[in-house]
């Protein structure tokens, strides 16, 4: 493939490319992680712009004084984080939905630290983040991320993003949606959690003598990973289809713009 940069118009668009591809590796979930070096996140960014500088269009205009680049690159950021954004909420929910098992599985008691982010998150919702980002890879969501982010260019050309009611309107309802997604994917084990703690709520009230908070943390322990074991196994086809609705959002996202 041919990379046509030699005049200082075409460095220019190219470094437009960059900041734009480099603001949303920078803030997407798992390639802008924290475990993962700067430097080869702006080696990927590097190698994706070059990859796209043939195909997409150049931009009509360049800013011609350092605060009209600020505001450019400002403005560049601000989509990216648009973008990001429409993603992250959905592996949010999945991160979520494994928050509600693992607290009424009792594993909120031994959380472990979370690389990407810096904080604290239960064994099953690693779990889950980590199932999710293979099958995100598995089905060919980093291609739809960047047809999308080829797609935004032909929409928003470079310095020209402006954030709007619509858009605002959209994000609102994605983050509606991590919850109501979270508790679809919790919602058979918490309610079999629930049902257990109600049983051994009424055998603590019947028989005094039995150790309630002794063998509650084993059974419930127990119960949740059989229960979870069960779930995993039917969660696929969801996250499958979870995984096309953030490729459906970021287009409809950038058909707003």
């Amino acid at each position: 493939m041919f990379f046509p940069i030699e005049t200082i118009q075409q460095v220019q668009g190219f470094f437009w490319i960059f900041v734009r591809v480099g603001a949303l590796f920078f803030l997407l979930p798992f390639f802008g992680a924290r475990n993962i070096p700067s430097l080869w996140k702006a080696g990927l960014s590097m190698v994706t712009a070059l990859i796209l500088f043939p195909v997409v269009p150049p931009p009509p205009a360049f800013p011609r004084t350092v605060f009209e680049v600020i505001i450019g690159m400002a403005s560049e950021v601000l989509l990216g984080f648009v973008l990001a954004i429409g993603v992250k909420i959905l592996f949010a929910a999945v991160e979520l939905s494994g928050q509600f098992m693992g607290f009424q599985m009792g594993f909120n008691m031994a959380s472990a630290m979370d690389p990407e982010t810096g904080g604290q998150s239960t064994v099953i919702s690693q779990f889950l983040y980590l199932f999710t980002i293979l099958i995100f890879f598995s089905v060919n969501g980093h291609h739809m991320f960047i047809r999308a982010l080829a797609a935004s260019f032909y929409k928003v050309p470079p310095d020209s993003f402006r954030l709007n009611t619509p858009m605002v309107g959209a994000l609102v309802r994605v983050s509606s949606d991590m919850f109501v997604i979270a508790l679809k994917m919790a919602a058979p084990i918490m309610v079999a959690l629930f049902l257990s703690h109600l049983c051994l709520g009424i055998v603590a009230r019947t028989v005094p003598q039995v150790n309630v908070l002794m063998i509650g943390l084993p059974i419930n322990i127990f119960l949740g990973m059989i229960l979870f074991s069960m779930v995993i196994l039917n969660l696929s086809p969801f996250l499958v289809d979870l995984v096309r609705r953030m490729g459906e959002t970021m287009m409809g996202l950038i058909q707003m713009m």
